[in-house]
């Protein structure tokens, strides 16, 4: 697990409240999943890309090459879910906190058209990532208890520094 996708549990364990977290689950020969988790009351299942490219989001060479595998991912994740939770809705996620304008309405425009009754595609970038995770920030400076969660025990830390 990196330090990106600690951050998005986290989120998932802290903010929202969701008891069941797991992180890079291999789903195929050709993937995994970063993070997945489970929804306080079990009904949605939240299945996430967390890419934590600080010079922007960038899979391969080029931003084809980036909305081809974002695309393939949903897709991936779409399959496992119907196979491994059908009775869940299922909720892609694509976390990532520095993304082009151009890739940002690249990446909208594949949200519409991959939402389906099957998966719904969620985009957190940029501001909205920062907003979650500064929401993460106000758990982390009113909770010391210890966690087993690095990148939310680092925002402990560093909320609590005198």
């Amino acid at each position: 697990m990196d330090i990106g996708e600690s951050l998005v549990g986290s989120y998932f364990k802290y903010v929202l409240g969701c008891k069941i977290v797991v992180y890079n689950c291999h789903i195929d020969k050709e993937g995994e999943i970063d993070v997945i988790a489970l929804s306080p009351d079990g009904r949605t299942v939240y299945l996430c890309e967390v890419a934590t490219h600080l010079r922007g989001l960038l899979y391969g060479n080029n931003n084809a090459a980036t909305l081809a595998r974002v695309t393939q991912k949903i897709k991936r994740a779409a399959a496992f879910a119907a196979a491994q939770f059908p009775d869940r809705k299922a909720v892609f996620m694509l976390w990532a906190p520095c993304v082009s304008r151009y890739l940002s309405r690249s990446l909208a425009e594949i949200q519409q058209n991959m939402n389906s009754s099957t998966i719904s595609v969620q985009l957190v970038l940029n501001r909205d990532y920062t907003a979650r995770i500064s929401s993460l920030r106000d758990v982390a400076r009113e909770n010391i208890k210890t966690t087993d969660e690095p990148a939310f025990r680092l925002l402990q830390v560093l909320e609590h520094l005198r």
